[in-house]
């Protein structure tokens, strides 16, 4: 092997990892799901009915919808709890009007939990996008180029291990929201 196929080689191996977080779940459910998709996931994920899933106790007006709809639900058991978090559908859908924006998954803080969930995530998910690090751990599609430095919150879906705490987020969703109420907000000046 050349001195220039040798570095191109170990550069190659450095390169940050890309992986695409909204194929990734947590507990079985995915960003872009529907409520119903990602009740049905921790259902089976944890072999739970639906009545031991808390939804939102007090829903408020979904700014999407213009009608009362959880923002997120909960499953919680011996000090694990897993959050689903919930954006109103751009564009709107009346057969499918929220949609799975983030997902929160904790352990009860320990030094062994911490050691545990960062394996659990490595054996998963495979090799963090932030490789060497280790926290946070961050898997995403465009890590940086500046290898351990992870990933450009923002722009793109990210999931996140921090010792005893998981996190997958997709922005999109988000910023879906807010360029729907934008639009909706649109006049044309008549003075």
């Amino acid at each position: 092997m050349t001195l220039f196929a040798s570095l191109v080689a170990v550069h190659a191996s450095a390169a940050p990892k890309s992986v695409d977080a909204r194929g990734l779940d947590v507990a079985g459910v995915k960003t872009g799901m529907d409520y119903d998709q990602a009740v049905t996931a921790v259902m089976q994920h944890y072999k739970v009915s639906k009545d031991q899933i808390k939804s939102d106790a007090f829903p408020s007006v979904n700014i999407v919808t213009q009608t009362k709809l959880p923002s997120y639900f909960s499953y919680e058991k011996d000090g694990v709890k897993l959050t689903v978090h919930f954006e109103g559908r751009v564009p709107a859908s009346k057969e499918r009007p929220l949609v799975v924006s983030m997902v929160s998954y904790e352990l009860p803080w320990s030094q062994q939990n911490s050691v545990a969930m960062a394996s659990a995530a490595q054996e998963k998910y495979g090799e963090q996008s932030n490789a060497p690090n280790k926290l946070p751990m961050q898997w995403c599609e465009k890590p940086s180029s500046n290898t351990g430095v992870g990933c450009i919150a923002g722009d793109q879906a990210i999931l996140e291990v921090s010792q005893v705490r998981m996190t997958l987020t997709d922005p999109a969703w988000q910023k879906a929201r807010i360029s729907f109420v934008n639009d909706s907000q649109k006049r044309k000046p008549s003075f």
